[in-house]
């Protein structure tokens, strides 16, 4: 079980786990600007931008730079998800066809 003043996060692409450990600090950046996850933290999801940073015991355990992801946090676990907008890109849906008798 975790240390109650630390939690799970856990960083992935569409492939791989990048990142995995038990820390007591996030640091981002959302729309509304910079903010900090902590162990008990409310449940949340957010786009987060301009990188991340992973704290344990006041020091900085690792630094991910990027342009945006998409992070989940509930039940002192926070999920970190990368290269979600390619998923968009790659799949996205066939046009409807128009109905029968209508012209495009």
């Amino acid at each position: 079980m975790s240390d109650p003043k630390t939690f799970k996060v856990k960083v992935r692409d569409t492939e791989n786990v990048l990142f995995e450990q038990e820390i007591d600090r996030i640091s981002s950046f959302n729309e509304v600007g910079p903010f900090d996850v902590y162990p008990m933290h409310a449940n949340f999801i957010s786009i987060v931008r301009r990188g991340i940073r992973f704290y344990l015991k006041h020091q900085m355990v690792k630094e991910m730079a990027f342009e945006q992801a998409v992070m989940k946090v509930k039940s002192d676990m926070a999920q970190v998800f990368l290269g979600i907008e390619v998923l968009f890109v790659d799949d996205q849906a066939p046009t409807a066809s128009p109905a029968p008798g209508k012209k495009k």
